[in-house]
């Protein structure tokens, strides 16, 4: 149960989010009728895996991780979305609607709710909005696959710097809203090795952490740390580009 989540009012204006820019007026309109922006709180999940997708989020403010889940119930990242992304894409594509991964919002998170049924209708009206829908479904898979690379090939301290950088990328220079729990959960490793690796990029001064916070201090030298995998990833804000 997604209890996580609270109405805050219907969107009112017009749909803002590029994955909805090719859309004309007649086709806004239809979207914005059933729109609703929803607050989520940290740690609120916005699917559950094995569950019925009944919504489509388009993000607007906060960073979600992408979890799944072995038969024993461990976990590990499977993607990051951040504003201008979506989940639930594959029920709007119509290629299941059971969440076959977690969506778990890692800070406060809002988005634009819509039905899938809503949404599906509008986008078999406009062709242009489900090839964009599709080119961005495909970069999921494409980062979903980068992240089973990184994962067995790069050290901790590597994939740490990748993450810090990738999740700076789509949500600004701010502090970044992570624990060392949730770092391990998203890893998969250790809770102890996480704390290993941020006291290593700590000392170097790459960053800076805080109770519940990271903050990048230096860019450049979190890059020469990382991996580089995050440099693999495209951009989610332009969805023609995805």
């Amino acid at each position: 149960m997604l209890s996580e989540m609270r109405s805050a009012g219907r969107q009112k204006a017009e749909p803002l989010h590029p994955l909805l820019a090719r859309l004309d007026t007649d086709g806004r309109s239809r979207v914005v009728a059933h729109l609703r922006a929803v607050e989520h709180r940290r740690g609120g999940l916005l699917t559950a895996i094995g569950q019925p997708i009944r919504s489509v989020h388009f993000v607007e403010h906060g960073l979600i991780a992408i979890v799944g889940r072995d038969a024993a119930g461990a976990s590990a990242e499977a993607g990051l979305v951040g504003p201008g992304g979506l989940i639930g894409v594959a029920a709007t594509l119509g290629l299941s609607r059971i969440a076959s991964r977690d969506a778990v919002s890692l800070s406060a998170t809002r988005t634009l709710a819509i039905d899938v049924t809503a949404l599906e209708h509008v986008v078999a009206l406009y062709p242009e909005v489900r090839r964009d829908l599709s080119s961005y479904a495909g970069h999921r898979h494409d980062q979903t696959a980068r992240l089973c690379v990184c994962a067995a090939l790069h050290t901790v301290e590597q994939r740490i710097a990748r993450w810090l950088l990738e999740a700076a990328a789509l949500c600004g220079d701010g502090p970044l809203d992570v624990t060392h729990a949730q770092f391990s959960d998203l890893l998969g490793v250790r809770r102890a090795s996480i704390t290993s690796g941020l006291h290593v990029l700590e000392g170097e001064q790459t960053i800076r952490c805080r109770r519940g916070q990271i903050e990048i201090r230096d860019m450049d030298g979190l890059a020469r740390r990382s991996c580089g995998c995050e440099s693999l990833s495209v951009g989610e804000r332009d969805p023609h580009t995805a």
